[in-house]
């Protein structure tokens, strides 16, 4: 069970960084074309979950409402799964938690995070999601 919670957020990690590569602007650096667009590019059958995170991830860069309540229940869960490995849990060992995942996942993912002032204010930044799952996938 948690091979497959962890291989899940893996691909979740994946697809969430595959889909950022196509939403920066032209000009910035890009991460090469991964696997996962080659793959969907020439494959019809692409898995409704996959699908969806990927419209999580284009939603939650338009706004933070999107960000708070779309994306950050997918980041959640990932973060859960990797807690789960060091045999931590987010709600019962927030100090731990915060340590492990520092403080700009931690500000993403606390049990206690409110939802934003303005919910058409600017969402996540494409680097700022590629920063918080590279230190998802290191815990």
């Amino acid at each position: 069970m948690e091979t497959a919670l962890v291989a899940v957020s893996a691909l979740g990690a994946a697809l969430l960084v595959a889909a950022l590569t196509r939403r920066l602007p032209a000009g910035e650096p890009v991460f090469e074309r991964s696997l996962l667009r080659r793959q969907r590019d020439s494959d019809e059958t692409w898995p409704s979950q996959l699908v969806r995170l990927e419209h999580i991830v284009g939603w939650a860069g338009t706004n933070a409402g999107d960000t708070h309540g779309r994306l950050r229940p997918v980041l959640i869960e990932i973060a859960v799964a990797r807690l789960a490995r060091r045999g931590l849990r987010l709600d019962r060992h927030p100090a731990e938690a915060e340590r492990l995942l520092g403080p700009d996942v931690w500000e993403l993912v606390r049990p206690d995070r409110p939802p934003p002032p303005d919910p058409t204010g600017p969402g996540i930044q494409p680097r700022r999601l590629a920063a918080v799952l590279d230190t998802l996938e290191a815990v």
